[in-house]
Order: C-alpha cells, then sequence, then structure tokens
C-alpha cells in the first residue's frame, strides 16, 4: 500500500492507493474506488454509489448497518482495523441498506463488498 498527500479546498489529507491489475484502488475518507479499465468497461451506471467496499485488508471492529435501515450520506456503517488504525467507512449516498457482507470481528480482504446500499 502507499499513500499520497492531497490538498482538498487548503486541508492536506492522505488517500491510500493500493495497485490491482491494471488499476488500483483508492481510499479516502471512508470511501472507496477502483480506478482502471476493467471497472470502467463493465460498471453499471450507479453500482459504485450502491457499494462499500474494503479499502484495505483489516479486521472489522464494528457494524451499524442494518438490512432495510434508511442511511444518510457520510452516516457510519462499518469500522474497519488495519494498521493499528480505525477506519470509518460511510455510506456514498442517502438510501437503505440492501444487504451486510461482514460482522463484527471478521477478517476482510481489500475491496470486499462490506455494505450494499438498494438502488
Amino acid at each position: 500500500m502507499s499513500w499520497i498527500e492531497v490538498d482538498v479546498r487548503g486541508k492536506r489529507t492522505r488517500v491510500a492507493i493500493v495497485r490491482a491489475g491494471e488499476g488500483g484502488w483508492l481510499s479516502w475518507n471512508g470511501l472507496i474506488r477502483y480506478l482502471g479499465p476493467e471497472r470502467a468497461a463493465t460498471a453499471e451506471p450507479g453500482v459504485v454509489d450502491r457499494e462499500v467496499r474494503a479499502p484495505m485488508t483489516g479486521r472489522v471492529v464494528k457494524v451499524s448497518a442494518k438490512p432495510g435501515a434508511a442511511v444518510r450520506v457520510n452516516e457510519v456503517l462499518v469500522i474497519l482495523e488495519a494498521m493499528k488504525m480505525e477506519y470509518r467507512l460511510v455510506a456514498p449516498r442517502d438510501g437503505t441498506v440492501e444487504s451486510v457482507g461482514c460482522k463484527e470481528g471478521d477478517r476482510v480482504d481489500l475491496g470486499l463488498m462490506l455494505v450494499t446500499l438498494a438502488p
């Protein structure tokens, strides 16, 4: 895993980057996105806004998301511990939790689907 620093509205923040195939996973502020030709060619419109994936390999500390529950943008859904740090994974938009693919204590790999929001 590598880190870069970016300036967002005058505030410097770190972004995690993990190379994967011809692209890479980017993790910033509790959100994760895959950038690369494989995803761009196959992704359905709106799929990315439905998914909350593990930004790195780690252990699930807390799961706040429950299937059927309404969530608001930036609401914490899962807390993941990796490299002695806690990462708060948040809802990418307002919606309803469709499924939860992890439970507290699980070890998860980078990119694993943790929570899906209903379309």
